[in-house]
Parts: C-alpha cells; structure tokens; sequence
C-alpha cells in the first residue's frame, strides 16, 4: 500500500502525467496481476511448499518496485512496476491456500477473520505514513517499501509448513462440512463477479481520485465540509490529504473483516451484499459532486466495507472445496487484477477526456448492472448444483 499510495503522485510530479497515465500504470499492473495469478495457478498449487512461491513474490515485488524513483521514462517505470505486480500474483494465492489448510470451518473462519484483518490494517497505516514522506521526498516512500519487504520476507519465511501445522480433517468435521460446502458452490460465482466489482471500485479511488484530490488543493477548493474559505491546512500536501482517504477506506475494510470473522448471518445471502452495493452506488455518486474532505472519507468509508464483504465473502467461498482451494484462490486473485484493471483503464481514459466527475456519476449504473448479473449467477448455481445432485 506504501507502492500504491506513492505511486500516482510520482507520475503527476516526477513524470509529468495526468489521471489517464495513472489509470494506465493501475490497469497494466491489475492485468499483470490477474494473469500471473492464473498462469501459476498450476504450478504453484502442485508445489511441495507453496509458500516458497510467495517468498519468490516478495522478493520480484519489492527489489522491482524500489528501482522506480531512479528512472524518469513513463514507459520503463511502467515495465518495472508491471513486473513487480506480477510478483506479488505469486504471493496471495499461495498466502490464502495456506490459511484455507485448516479443516474446522469455524476456525478457518476466525483464522481467515485474523489474516484479512491484519493487511487491511496494514493498507490503513501505510498510507499515513506513504503520503506525507512522499510530500517530503518522493524517494523516502520507496525506502520504506524496501523495509517493508524485508520485513514481509522474514515473517513468511518463519511460516511452518501446511501440512505440519493443520490436522488433517476427520469424518465428523467432513459430514458436518457437506451441507455448508455445497451452498458456498451456489455463491462462488456471484462473489467472484462481486470481488471484481469492488476491486474495479477501489482501483479507481487508488489510482483516479488522487488527482482529483491533488487538483482541488491546487486550486484551494478542498473543504473541510461546506466553509466558503478553505482552512490553511487543506491548501497543501496533497499526497497527505489522499492518504487519509486511503487509511479510511481501509480502515473500514479491516473493521468489516473483523465483524465477519466472528459473525455467520452473511453467508450464503445475497441480501447482504446486495445492500452495500447500493449504499457503494450513493458514495460514488457523492464522489463525482462533492469538495468536502469530510464527505469523500465517509464514501471512502463505505466503499472500503464493500471491499470487505465482496473479498472476505468470495475467499470463503473459494476455500470451501479443499481439493481446489489453491486454484480457486488463484482466480479469486485474478478476479481482484481484473477488475482494477478494468477501473483503471476504463475511468482513467474517461476522466482524461471528459474531466474526473464524469465517470464517478455515471458508476451507480454500473453498479446496478452488476447486481443483476450477481444475482443471475446465483440462480445458475442452484440449477447447477440440483442438476449434480439428480445425476446418479
């Protein structure tokens, strides 16, 4: 996040760029994601010790990602961070399978509760730290990067292997596990779509909306809520500004982590998620409109609880088939790159040709269609899993 943070400031103020070359480098990165993630699938799943892949994504992510700040050329700043990002695809999915290796459903719960909580939290510190080193010098964020992942490279590496730490599952928790199992086949489409949507979301208020934000401070119209005359402290350092709404949002994200890891009413019902797409189709709306900073962290604020549902929703749901969780976790991952990629390029070219509020007003519609869609796919994997159960 301390990357991410940095990074769209850097191609305004070291490169020169604009809203459309930050959603380019957003959506190149998201894509690079996406089809690392599915191209290793194969390979990482059929390895002895899948956390040996994510040591190898650490060290791509962060020796790439740190040799931005010596280069001045948009298209080679864009090679080493796209080659970056596609390190990090080694990383999660084998991360996520690993956490998936605990058989009690209830216990993978909690333990996947704890673990989405933790790099939430993390994406919510970061940024307080990212953006104001960034308004002091653009190369102390990368600095920080590099610590980061030395740090990130220890911790994983003192990780036991899956098959050592986990039992392995008994009858008792299998038959208590079939009923619950099949109902998170019905949904696995659906959060999937949703985990796109979201991540598409969020992209966009990662690498889009900080110049919207860089360019109300230049222009001294970034309130606070609705003063005629702005407070001096909103006339400067922008990266800073950005860096509370990206805290906030994921703020939010680790907070709806937390309630889900200890509650169960979420699954399996699309009302659910239904509803906070709606309330992520208002703050959009809002975002298009408003110049108050107060207002822009409360949509942050309601897109970060999307962003926990949608991901926190759709892993479970990939770890319910043992089998396949690695695999499954690797297209959820994909599903994440998709859909920033998707943001990115698609807002950031139409912010670059019709100014930044345009498309944040016009996502609402975006939104509802992808309820629909959701709900499609649900009623698909009821047909389906009833035409599975009538096969002899």
């Amino acid at each position: 996040m301390v990357g991410i943070t940095a990074t769209p400031f850097f191609i305004y103020k070291q490169l020169g760029g604009d809203a459309t070359m930050s959603g380019v480098f957003g959506a190149v990165q998201a894509a690079a994601y996406a089809l690392t993630c599915l191209l290793s699938a194969g390979v990482v799943s059929r390895a002895k010790n899948g956390l040996t892949w994510a040591l190898a994504g650490i060290v791509v992510y962060t020796a790439l990602y740190c040799l931005m700040p010596f280069f001045r050329t948009p298209l080679v700043c864009l090679a080493v961070s796209t080659i970056a990002s596609a390190g990090l695809a080694l990383y999660w999915p084998a991360v996520h399978s690993w956490i998936g290796g605990e058989p009690d459903t209830r216990i993978r719960a909690r333990n996947m509760g704890w673990f989405n909580i933790s790099w939430s939290f993390g994406f919510a510190v970061s940024p307080l730290f990212a953006g104001p080193l960034y308004d002091w010098d653009y190369r102390l964020p990368f600095i920080l990067l590099f610590f980061m992942g030395v740090v990130a490279f220890i911790l994983v590496w003192s990780m036991p292997h899956e098959r050592s730490h986990f039992s392995d599952a008994t009858e008792e928790m299998l038959l208590a596990r079939s009923d619950h199992d099949r109902a998170s086949e019905v949904y696995l489409l659906c959060g999937w779509c949703a985990v796109l949507v979201a991540n598409a979301l969020t992209g966009v208020t990662r690498s889009i909306y900080p110049k919207r934000v860089d360019d109300l401070v230049a222009s001294g119209e970034l309130r606070l809520l609705f003063e005629s005359i702005p407070s001096e402290f909103l006339t400067s350092s922008p990266a800073t500004k950005y860096s509370w709404l990206a805290s906030i949002l994921a703020m939010s994200t680790a907070l709806t982590f937390l309630v889900m890891g200890r509650t169960t009413g979420w699954r399996h019902r699309f009302q659910f998620l239904l509803w906070i797409q709606v309330a992520s189709a208002a703050a959009f709306w809002g975002l298009a409109r408003t110049h108050s900073l107060a207002i822009m962290m409360l949509c942050f604020a309601v897109v970060g609880v999307y962003l926990g549902v949608a991901f926190f929703s759709s892993v479970y749901y990939c770890l319910g088939d043992p089998a396949h969780k690695h695999r499954r976790a690797a297209i959820n991952e994909a599903a994440v790159g998709a859909g920033g990629f998707a943001g990115c390029i698609i807002v950031g070219y139409l912010a670059g040709q019709y100014g930044m509020a345009m498309p944040f007003a016009y996502a609402p519609w975006c939104i509802v269609a992808a309820i629909i869609v959701q709900w499609g796919l649900i009623e698909y994997g009821k047909r389906a899993l009833a035409r599975r159960d009538a096969t002899p």
